[in-house]
């Protein structure tokens, strides 16, 4: 049976909310070019009219995505716990959509909601005394923890998610010990410590 024509161009957030669709359904990890172009009708070679790859596509859903989650309150002075906050929601996208941290660690994200967190974290920053350079590598520090820390966790994860169980019964304390470097408790105090040294003197 061929393929049912379109009776319309088909444009960039067409195929952007066809992936969003599935990231909203919790299945953003099954996002592939061929299977948004059978859902909206066209050939693969016609989603790649309007985007290069499928990276594009990902990178494109992350930034409606970050958009949606918005950015912690203002802080009323306390600049400490609107970076952890910060953090925090980051992490909170990645542990919903764990693809999300594959495209932050593949390249650049450079949207439109990835430039106003850094620049909201600019001006918060420079109300509490930092240089606009400082300001940035602050937030280059803060950002670059999370998303490290997090692709850990989802590697962690995916792995024993693929484990093949012994059977033995016994517990490898070691093994058991490194596993809880990636866990909630852990992210907290790592990124706390690191944001208790930060000195605006």
């Amino acid at each position: 049976m061929g393929m049912t024509a379109r009776p319309e161009r088909l444009t960039r957030d067409e195929i952007v909310d066809a992936a969003l669709a599935h990231a909203d359904a919790g299945h953003l990890a099954s996002v592939s070019a061929r299977g948004l172009a059978a859902e909206l009708g066209v050939t693969p070679m016609a989603l790649y009219r309007h985007v290069r790859n499928k990276d594009e596509i990902l990178t494109a859903v992350v930034d409606v995505l970050l958009e949606r989650r918005g950015l912690p309150a203002r802080p009323g002075g306390d600049w400490r716990r609107w970076l952890e906050d910060l953090a925090r929601s980051l992490r909170d996208l990645f542990l919903e959509h764990p693809v999300a941290v594959a495209v932050f660690t593949r390249q650049p994200v450079t949207t439109k909601a990835a430039r106003r967190r850094l620049e909201v974290a600019v001006e918060i920053l420079g109300s509490a005394g930092f240089e606009p350079a400082d300001a940035v590598r602050i937030y280059a520090a803060v950002h670059t923890y999370t998303v490290g820390f997090c692709a850990l966790e989802a590697a962690r994860q995916a792995a024993a998610r693929d484990r093949v169980p012994t059977g033995s019964g016994d517990i490898d304390e070691p093994a058991a010990l490194i596993a809880a470097f990636v866990n909630d408790d852990q992210f907290v105090f790592g990124l706390r410590a690191m944001i208790a040294g930060i000195d605006p003197s």
